[in-house]
């Protein structure tokens, strides 16, 4: 393990009671990389992911997962509140659950800024806006989400996720809320903006084919096991593990 990785999950495992959802996992993200997680429902993918977003309190969490050297395991719901936004941020499947209908756009930034005591500055959340092709941005801090269609909302979603610019941003099933034609330009923006921005990128996805879209390389996950792990390129051509080559034969079928 190097402390200069930006995140590292050592000897990870997850257990609900007797339910082990997730088995000795260990990998490491470097920063600015986009590392792609790919299984089935089931296969403990989402449930690592939330354990580094501090969102397990009921799961017993053995091994360690290490930002920047330091087990982030250990921390106070003090320390999660303030390192959530900051340091790391999540993006849901579908951002309608959580965005506000009784709240305009512009709100919900400044509700998240006045969480962190960061001042809100309207050219600096227009900016974002712009950075995620959300045009016409005063119309939009206007706006209630409900007002917005299911493309623009995850547009919104990674913006606030992005407006503190986190070092690390999580993404648990971006686009399966999403039609087609929309996940493929949320994901190449979800990469574009990350990029610009200089942020690491863990992307949770059941479809290895959108992986591949954005990722430099591909974890697959298989009953809380990592059964496979490599450079994009090398994942999508030479598969070493049959749950890999079942997950990559399903998508070649979908016509």
């Amino acid at each position: 393990m190097n402390k200069s990785d930006c995140i590292v999950f050592d000897n990870v495992s997850i257990t609900y009671g007797a339910e082990q959802a997730v088995r000795d996992v260990s990998f490491s993200v470097c920063t600015g990389e986009v590392f792609a997680i790919v299984g089935e429902s089931g296969s403990g993918k989402s449930t690592l992911i939330r354990a580094a977003f501090g969102m397990l309190k009921n799961a017993t969490i053995s091994g360690q997962i290490l930002l920047n050297g330091a087990d982030i395991t250990t921390l106070s719901d003090k320390d999660w509140r303030q390192m959530r936004g900051m340091s790391m941020s999540m993006i849901f499947q579908n951002p309608g659950t959580y965005l506000s209908p009784a709240r305009t756009v512009e709100n919900h930034f400044k509700d998240l800024l006045r969480a962190h005591d960061e001042p809100y500055d309207v050219n600096r959340v227009l900016h974002m806006l712009q950075l995620v092709h959300l045009t016409e941005g005063e119309r939009i801090l206007q706006s209630y989400p409900f007002q917005l269609s299911g493309g623009m909302q995850q547009r919104l979603a990674i913006a606030l996720s992005l407006i503190l610019k986190p070092d690390i941003v999580f993404a648990d099933e971006p686009t399966s809320a999403l039609d087609m034609l929309v996940q493929s330009s949320v994901l190449d923006l979800l990469k574009e903006v990350t990029q610009a921005l200089g942020a690491t990128v863990i992307l949770v996805t059941h479809n290895i084919k959108a992986a591949a879209r954005i990722a430099d390389r591909i974890g697959v996950m298989n009953k809380g096991h990592l059964v496979e792990m490599g450079a994009t390129e090398e994942v999508m051509a030479y598969p070493k593990d049959d749950y890999t080559r079942i997950l990559l034969d399903s998508v070649m079928k979908v016509v």
